[in-house]
């Protein structure tokens, strides 16, 4: 993935779609903010970038110790609870 500071680097819209058509781009704009461009189609290259992005890992994390969580158990309990009020097909 290619990485372009537009602080530094100034790019048309042309030249980003152009390179993105051969790799994915992150775009760090002035105040640090991160864009990905890649084609709407290319899903896998979408997701490694953002596994390789610090800050989306990071907004993970947060996520995953946020409160409001709900047990396993309780949601494999409503899965099975649901499974059997369906008839059989």
């Amino acid at each position: 993935m290619k990485t372009i500071d537009l602080e530094k680097q100034k790019v048309g819209l042309d030249q980003v779609i152009c390179l993105a058509g051969s790799e994915p781009l992150l775009l760090v704009t002035a105040d640090g903010r991160e864009f990905i461009v890649s084609p709407a189609d290319d899903f896998d290259r979408e997701a490694a970038a953002l596994r390789q992005s610090h800050r989306f890992q990071q907004f993970l994390d947060q996520r995953s110790h946020g409160k409001g969580s709900v047990p396993l158990e309780s949601i494999e309990a409503e899965i099975e609870a649901e499974l059997k009020a369906q008839p059989p097909s």
